[in-house]
């Protein structure tokens, strides 16, 4: 059986963390127009569907004449835009991240050190 240092197990445990306080944000269209929210916000990607797209994310969005463009030659009418997202700060998830590492780290830490890591056998 493999044994883990603490200082192994914690790392796995922040890297496996370290998206949980981002998350994609529906955009009402009704309050601002696609065009605008990507020259004020200048986001680096957006998720965007309508028209011919189910679902796309964009990465590097900008907007040129009528047409949201993007990388990799992407190009859509900005009136066949029906939805669209943005990625960003999530209160809800940074909230659940700190309040499970408050829990989870000191059983981690438990596990790994019955489990024979504090013998000095890892390093």
């Amino acid at each position: 059986m493999t044994r883990y240092c603490p200082r192994a197990v914690l790392l796995l445990f922040l890297v496996l963390h370290l998206t949980a306080c981002t998350s994609w944000h529906g955009v009402s269209l009704d309050a601002i127009s696609p065009a605008q929210l990507i020259e004020e916000d200048r986001p680096d990607r957006v998720r965007v569907t309508g028209g011919n797209v189910l679902e796309r994310e964009v990465v590097a969005p900008s907007v040129e004449g009528d047409q949201l463009v993007g990388a990799g030659d992407f190009s859509m009418p900005l009136a066949d835009i029906l939805g669209l997202e943005v990625h960003g700060f999530s209160l809800g998830r940074t909230a659940l991240l700190v309040v499970g590492g408050v829990v989870a780290l000191p059983v981690i830490l438990a596990i790994s050190l019955v489990a024979g890591c504090g013998t000095g056998s890892c390093l």
